[in-house]
């Protein structure tokens, strides 16, 4: 058995079209069809996101004693 992985999309019929690659051979085949689930797309958004953050060295190099002072400077400044 041969295993071809395809993107593709559902329309709003709820039909699914796709073009197999010409090397694709003639005949009988099984169809197995993933959809995301919504948690999982929001899960995988949110992972992205924090990863995003932790690649980001500058972000490291801020103690909690840094972040307070800055904090404590932008609060003065309001009055």
């Amino acid at each position: 058995m041969h295993a071809l992985k395809i993107s593709a999309r559902i329309d709003s019929n709820h039909r699914l079209e796709i073009q197999l690659p010409d090397d694709a051979p003639e005949g009988d085949a099984e169809v197995i069809v993933l959809i995301p689930s919504v948690q999982s797309t929001q899960a995988a958004g949110l992972r992205s996101y924090f990863e995003k953050l932790d690649s980001q060295p500058a972000l490291k190099q801020n103690s909690k004693a840094k972040v307070d002072a800055y904090l404590a400077k932008e609060r003065a400044s309001w009055d």
